[in-house]
């Protein structure tokens, strides 16, 4: 997958801004619009099996109740494959992310396990907001980390 993907993903992710997270019923019913508008049917299968994992996350994550009290602050090291696909930058954000409190340690892991499922190289900062947004929304409790990227401009100079 490319960055095509990524652009067939956050269309479809803006279109679904107004509800509390994308269902994939919902945008399979898009995929007429997205042929449409230029994407490939590859582009958008792919895409669509990208939301659909992400959509198994977040009933997985709905079952975890995450334990806040014995949560540690940890260093995250990359692998060599993750070092391939993630810019310096990219990863210095995502630990910002974290250092912030914007992510914690399971999205954290969520957004680098959805970036890799893309199969994209030298992923940049931008890609790491698009991805992390989409992630968040998809999570139950998330809405203040998402309102944090909504008004990203106002935290980061």
């Amino acid at each position: 997958m490319k960055n095509d993907v990524l652009d067939v993903l956050m269309y479809i992710f803006e279109r679904f801004q107004d509800q509390e997270f994308v269902v994939i019923d919902e945008a399979n019913k898009l995929a007429p619009e997205l042929t449409e508008v230029g994407f490939s049917d590859l582009e958008i299968d792919s895409a669509l099996s990208w939301i659909d994992e992400l959509s198994d996350l977040r009933e997985n994550s709905e079952h975890q109740t995450p334990n806040t009290q014995t949560q540690q602050i940890s260093t995250r090291v990359f692998s060599d494959e993750e070092m391939d696909v993630f810019s310096v930058s990219a990863r210095g954000f995502l630990y910002h992310l974290e250092s912030l409190g914007v992510l914690d340690s399971m999205t954290r892991e969520l957004v680098i396990e959805r970036i890799m499922a893309l199969e994209m190289k030298d992923v940049d900062i931008e890609q790491v907001k698009w991805i992390s947004m989409m992630v968040l929304f998809n999570l139950p409790g998330q809405e203040s980390a998402c309102a944090w990227f909504e008004n990203i401009d106002h935290h980061i100079h």
